[in-house]
């Protein structure tokens, strides 16, 4: 065969193996075409060159932004991205369970835990809120969805935000019905506090508040950012035993959020335990209904009623005026209680502890004391009060300084200088008059330091004041000027300079009545598990012990006793048992307007409680905090009985 044959033969079976879609028409065979109107193109047009220039470089531009978005992704936020990853798969979250409660030293719970429920916004289920979920959440709890916004994205470092506390009954039901459509939303139940005396037990009980920055950074183990704490009274002094305890809750989820699996971690610990109080619950409930009607029949605003046991220093009742009522921290709405914390009015100041006050001549039994201990008088002697004492002025002798006492007494022996509170007889022993020797400044101050008024009783409160006993030294320092006779003098009678508290008066009295021991007052009686099982006993500490001999002692009780007999505390024998007392009217920066104090125990041969009771700016020199005094005693004697 040919060489030509074969070459034909190889040619034509090529052509046959090559189907009609894969001929390439030259231009002239496709105008062909489109002139004859074929119904059919067969043909792959090829790509200009401009064409194919701008699909590359759309191409190119792909993969860059890619290239970029992912550089930026893995190595510029890549750890951002990790954590929330980490977040969105395994989260660990701390939900308060419970508080401790608080009792009355009788076991009436003064103090509840209310079931509610809280709303949080929870990082692991989003990692961050939407906008318009935000606006529907806002809509529901009543708030400005631009502050909701902004507390939480402040937090998107923690791994849950308390939206609301406390959900009303009807944003409860709305937010159930829609929760599964709110990412990131979660409701949580919790407790509130219910105060069963409400305003009648504020200034002991305090309240519970959110946390401060001060307070988490000490504790940044045991808080989280919403928990909420003890604020104002025994609610922060004991809040290491009433803390609420927390469940510790692993949460598992897939990369779309949706929870696989919950487990609790370890058991939930409860508050640590509950807290019995001395308060005798019936008797502050008897202080602040008599205290209410005093003041309104007056026209006052402002008193305090401190009742303590003299035998161990427990302290039995204590109330204020102005108060507030600390339910309003979960009852009220945020007005009400931005009115109650920035107001003009001293609510939230305990009158009691924190206050300090000119004593007036609740002064003179301890100054008798100091008398008596220094051997300067004879209880026996007696002293003659015409009404006023004449100081020779070495400046101008025509013209004498006069210290006045409110009437003539005459003439009075220690007991009755006490019951009548002469002035004259206290000036005396005081400063020294005529041909009585006084203490003087140093030895009265020595004294009073003795009884506790220069210095805080350690109560177990957050807050506390000293007292302030003035000094020559001090006056010359501060005042610059030197200290006189007449300084003297009117520091015997618990006027000038001197200052303490209701607390310190009636703490030092109980050193009078039990024969001589200081303790420290308290309000804790002692911790308890949910079994009533005791897990710590509190006792008053006893600061100082034998201040002074009982016989000395026992004069001075005596002339507190004769006060209600026949001097300036004679409404108490309306009592039907003997009690010792002792008045006294401080003098204000107001003409006419004084403090009206009284210290009462009772019974008086075997005293259980001192009563100390002060109304502040009372017109003119009335007993009204005698007639106090004497509604609470009758009443509270008379249901024990």
């Amino acid at each position: 065969m040919s060489k030509f044959s074969l070459f034909h033969r190889k040619k034509k079976k090529q052509i046959k193996e090559i189907e009609p879609h894969e001929v390439f028409l030259d231009d002239l065979t496709q105008r062909k075409e489109e002139e004859l109107g074929s119904s059919k193109k067969r043909l792959e047009i090829p790509l200009s060159l401009k064409v194919l220039r701008v699909f590359s470089f759309c191409i190119f531009l792909l993969l860059f932004l890619l290239l970029g978005r992912s550089f930026q992704l893995q190595f510029l936020e890549g750890d951002h991205y990790s954590a929330l990853a980490r977040r969105n798969i395994v989260s660990v979250s701390n939900e308060n369970i419970s508080r401790g409660v608080i009792y009355d030293r009788y076991g009436e719970q003064l103090v509840y835990n209310l079931p509610e429920y809280n709303l949080y916004f929870r990082f692991s289920a989003a990692s961050s809120p939407e906008k318009d979920t935000v606006k529907e959440v806002a809509e529901i709890i009543k708030e400005d969805p631009g502050e909701l916004m902004d507390r939480i994205k402040n937090k998107e470092d923690s791994a849950s935000v308390l939206v609301k506390r406390d959900i009303s009954h009807d944003s409860l039901v709305r937010l159930q019905s829609r929760i599964e459509d709110l990412p990131g939303f979660h409701i949580s139940g919790g407790s509130g506090r219910d105060y069963k005396y409400g305003r009648g037990l504020s200034h002991i009980l305090g309240y519970i508040g959110k946390i401060d920055k001060d307070t988490l950074s000490r504790n940044p183990e045991r808080y989280a950012m919403h928990d909420y704490v003890g604020k104002m009274g025994v609610e922060e002094y004991y809040e290491e035993y009433l803390s609420m305890g927390k469940e510790e809750r692993l949460t598992k989820r897939d990369v779309s959020g949706n929870v696989r699996s919950e487990e609790e971690l370890g058991e939930p610990s409860d508050g640590t335990g509950n807290l019995v109080l001395t308060i005798d619950a019936r008797l502050q409930k008897i202080v602040n209904e008599k205290m209410d009607k005093k003041i309104e029949e007056i026209g006052g605003e402002k008193a305090s009623v401190v009742a303590i046991d003299p035998r161990n220093g427990e302290v039995m009742a204590m109330a204020n005026r102005p108060t507030f009522d600390n339910n309003l921290f979960r009852t009220g709405n945020r007005e009400e209680i931005e009115d109650l914390l920035y107001g003009e009015s001293e609510v939230f100041l305990n009158r009691i502890t924190s206050s300090t006050y000119a004593t007036g001549s609740v002064i003179k039994p301890l100054l008798a004391v100091a008398a008596l201990e220094e051997g300067i008088i004879d209880p026996q002697k007696e002293i003659h009060s015409p009404g006023y004492i004449s100081i020779q002025n070495p400046w101008n002798p025509s013209q004498p300084t006069i210290f006045r006492d409110y009437q003539a007494h005459g003439w009075r022996d220690m007991r009755e200088a006490i019951a009548v509170s002469s002035n004259v007889y206290f000036y005396a022993i005081g400063g020294g008059y005529e041909d009585q020797e006084g203490l003087g400044v140093s030895r009265i101050k020595d004294y009073l330091s003795l009884f506790g008024w220069n210095e805080r009783t350690g109560i177990d409160l957050p807050t506390e004041r000293s007292g302030f006993i003035p000094t020559p030294e001090w006056k010359r320092k501060e005042l610059g000027s030197p200290w006189y006779l007449g300084d003297t003098y009117n520091l015997s009678i618990g006027q000038g300079y001197l200052s303490t508290t209701p607390l310190q008066v009636a703490n030092a009295y109980t050193a009078i009545v039990n024969g001589g021991n200081l303790y420290s007052p308290r309000l804790g009686k002692k911790v308890i598990d949910e079994e009533s099982n005791t897990i710590k006993k509190m006792e008053s500490e006893l600061i100082r012990e034998g201040v002074a001999s009982e016989e000395n002692l026992e004069i001075v009780r005596e002339g507190m006793l004769e006060a209600t007999k026949i001097g300036t505390a004679r409404s108490l024998q309306a009592l039907p048992f003997d009690s010792g007392a002792k008045t006294g009217t401080a003098q204000t920066s107001r003409e006419g307007i004084n403090n009206n104090w009284v210290t009462v125990f009772a019974p008086y041969d075997d005293p259980e409680i001192v009563v100390t009771v002060l109304i502040e700016e009372v017109r003119g020199v009335t007993p009204v905090a005698t007639h106090l005094a004497r509604d609470i005693l009758l009443e509270y004697f008379n249901e024990n009985e």
